[in-house]
């Protein structure tokens, strides 16, 4: 669409004589984002794309480069506007038995007064308390409120809320969603599977005290490597992202789709019958990993490091892995040279005399885990910087000095390595920089400290903690995929039938232990497994042919599908069995016909119980486990109070006994509509220390690192509807193994 910036844009079906407004519904925060945009010989490119809904302001930012690296900047403002307009803003979240009184504010730009008849749309998710139309007078260049107050009754992932105003010759009507949860405590969990045969099934139980109508159950098949990765990419985004951690490891996992996707289409070049992998695909991966980078070169510090958070010190191994990506990264986008290599000057200048790097944790403490893992990242760069001469001979010489102090000092104590981890990272690293004298003994490691369970091979972390502070569960997948990459590469140089079934046997344990959002329950352990699966995977056969499944679910036929070819470029195929189960056991069956390439199913299931059966305490929750322990205590100064008054939250949070080890995440539950004053969040993170924040429609995600006697803080939000309704729960979890969590019931505010 051709638009002039410098002249309103009105949104069309604004004004008719039978006044019938457009519904408006499409409410995207980013309008257009295309960095893949080629001008013309003469600069000058056109793009379509369908406007917005929103009546506001855009801002229009456009950065180009020309191949002699000269780089353009514009920005211009885009102004979408209509004379009369209509502002629905329900709370985004909201639970059973909520009742919200929402004020619906009513606009008038023309010369002429406007009297319109406001009215929200019954749907099945809610009762209307009020009456459902109303009269309203709006002053010409001013506005009014309808207020309308309803009762969420049934929960719903995506409810629909719709209010139209109108007269015979102005109006618009507005459709916003939201979600409306069970009244409880959400339980979720997933298991997986690999169908070898025609027939497989798979248990999933249903507990008697599920509340009624909560059970939400999807069954995922994985056709093959790039439908996981293609997941992954969905689901990496449902986690809080914010630290540079979480946004190198988002963005590493959209640059191994472009990887497979280079790879299937050279592997594909002259098949009978192969097609091109998706263009929308492509340019979805390109533009978060551009994203990724624009934000980590943001973030790096001056002294050439990165730290997890800006206002942080730079951090060894967090630097390393930025390395690693960076190196990666340079054939889809443009890395300066700049920011990888004071990066790698950071890492050589805080390397030891001896050849290691000191642990974050304890000063003056060689870290065997830690410097394998620098060195796997030296390594690369290494590879990566005789291909592209990014570096300088000084910048390469020193990386050169720092790796081979590196891998001296760990091949001096080989009779000593005692964690798979460590390992693993010297393997590769010493395959990467040709150095292979001692891979025999790090393959023996990991031969010794495999653990079996059924059909499956599992690594454990021997170590406290990974370099990026996995623990418990996430420690084991980082480590098991950190053990089948190493054996991927040891087996691609020279194959080995005993070496290939360990291979197998971990990456079956990898495909069977996702967590509800298909990933691999954190960031670090959700890009460790990835790589791990691409080293893996075996070259594409030529094409193949599909099959097709059908669905039970306890004797009931469900679905009946046809599965994509095992070669195709595709997501998971997603069921959902939601309304096919009970209470109690429950069997769900796949059959398949046709061809029967293995492949892997996942059943992700959730239900919410009464908060008086869940573990959920009132206020404050200690919970223990492991070796670690966990508190939250979460105090609302005041839950009876007059609208647009201020409500003051406390919060304590401690894991004790364990000081120093790897970030919490704390989520504070707010009620609908909570109104948070960031310059309260702003200074109780200046005095408490916490590293970051994140405002969600119904919480606050607190960025947590453990110190001695826990964090204490407080923050302010203002009540913007009347209402009687319940915050969303607070829970304080270890992010790099969120089984160890403790949780806080929500509270029930009435504001008057």
């Amino acid at each position: 669409m051709s638009i002039d910036p410098d002249r309103p844009y009105y949104l069309p079906g604004s004004w008719k004589s039978a006044f019938t407004p457009r519904l408006r519904k499409y409410f995207p925060e980013t309008l257009v984002w295309r960095p893949e945009v080629i001008t013309d010989t003469h600069g000058r490119a056109n793009i379509t794309f369908a406007m917005a809904d929103n009546i506001t302001a855009w801002k229009m930012s456009v950065l180009a480069s020309n191949e002699a690296g000269q780089v353009g900047v514009a920005e211009r403002e885009l102004h979408s506007f209509q004379p009369f307009f209509v502002e629905l803003d329900p709370p985004k979240v909201l639970t059973e038995g909520d009742k919200i009184s929402l004020p619906v504010v009513l606009r008038n730009y023309t010369d002429q007064p406007q009297s319109v008849t406001a009215e929200m749309q019954p749907a099945p998710w809610f009762t209307i308390l009020s009456a459902p139309k109303q009269s309203v007078t709006i002053a010409p260049s001013g506005d009014a409120s309808s207020v309308f107050t309803f009762r969420a009754d049934h929960s719903a992932r995506s409810a629909k809320q719709r209010v139209t105003a109108r007269n015979a010759t102005a109006g618009d009507a507005v459709e916003r969603e939201l979600a409306v949860h069970p009244d409880g405590q959400e339980i979720s969990f997933s298991t997986s599977r690999v169908l070898a045969g025609p027939q497989n099934s798979i248990e999933l139980p249903v507990p008697e005290n599920a509340i009624r109508n909560s059970v939400d159950v999807e069954l995922r098949i994985y056709p093959n490597l790039m439908a996981h990765v293609l997941d992954a990419m969905r689901g990496i985004g449902e986690v809080p992202a914010g630290c540079a951690e979480q946004v190198t490891s988002t963005a590493y996992v959209s640059l191994m789709a472009l990887e497979l996707l280079k790879k299937e289409d050279h592997q594909a070049e002259g098949a009978a019958g192969a097609t091109n992998p998706r263009s929308s695909i492509e340019a979805r991966a390109r533009a978060a990993l551009q994203q990724g980078y624009d934000q980590l070169a943001d973030m790096q510090s001056v002294d050439g490091g990165f730290p997890y958070w800006k206002k942080d010190p730079s951090d060894v191994a967090l630097t390393a892995y930025v390395v690693r990506f960076l190196n990666a990264a340079r054939e889809f986008v443009e890395v300066e040279a700049s920011v990888s290599g004071r990066a790698a000057d950071y890492l050589v200048g805080h390397q030891s005399k001896n050849g290691a790097w000191n642990s974050s944790r304890w000063k003056d403490v060689d870290d065997a885990n830690l410097t394998a893992y620098v060195a796997r990242a030296l390594a690369g760069m290494r590879a990566a910087d005789a291909s592209t001469a990014k570096n300088t001979d000084k910048q390469r010489q020193a990386a050169d000095a720092a790796l081979k102090s590196a891998l001296d000092f760990l091949e001096a104590r080989i009779d000593s390595w005692s964690d798979p981890y460590l390992a693993g990272n010297y393997a590769i690293a010493a395959m990467d920089s040709g150095r292979r004298e001692h891979i025999a003994n790090a393959e023996q490691v990991l031969t010794h400290l495999a653990h079996r369970e059924g059909d499956a091979t599992y690594w454990n972390l021997e170590a406290n903690t990974s370099p990026f502070f996995g623990w418990g569960e996430g420690g084991r997948l980082e480590t098991t995929a950190l053990a089948v990459e190493a054996l991927a590469k040891l087996q691609a140089a020279q194959p080995d039938h005993d070496r290939a079934e360990s291979i197998s046997r971990g990456l079956q344990y990898l495909l069977t232990h996702k967590d509800r959002y298909a990933i691999w329950f954190s960031t670090q352990a959700t890009e460790n497994a990835l790589e791990a699966m691409i080293a893996a995977m075996p070259p594409a056969t030529g094409a193949s042919t599909g099959s097709e499944a059908s669905i039970t679910v306890n004797g009931r036929a469900v679905k009946s599908i046809q599965l994509p070819d095992p070669q195709e470029v595709v997501g998971p195929v997603t069921i959902s069995l939601a309304g096919a189960l009970e209470k109690g056991a429950n069997k769900i069956e796949i059959e398949r016909t046709g061809g029967l390439a293995a492949m892997n199913v996942s059943v992700v299931s959730s239900y919410y119980i009464p908060w008086a059966d869940s573990e959920a305490t009132t206020q404050e929750n200690l919970r223990t486990g492991e070796k670690r322990a966990l508190r939250l205590k979460v105090v609302y100064d005041r839950d009876d109070l007059p609208l647009d008054d201020v409500v003051h939250c406390s919060v304590q949070a401690e894991r004790i006994g364990f000081r120093g080890y790897g970030m919490m995440l704390a989520e504070i539950g707010l009620p609908p509509g909570g109104d948070v004053d960031r310059a309260s969040l702003e200074s109780a993170g200046n005095a408490a220390g916490f590293s970051g924040y994140e405002i969600q429609p119904d919480k606050v995600v607190f960025y947590l690192w453990p110190t001695a006697g826990g964090t204490s803080f407080g923050f302010d939000f203002r009540m913007r509807y009347r209402m009687e309704a319940i915050t969303a729960p607070s829970k304080v979890y270890d992010y790099y193994n969120p089984d160890a969590n403790a949780t806080v019931a929500p509270v029930r505010f009435t504001v008057r």
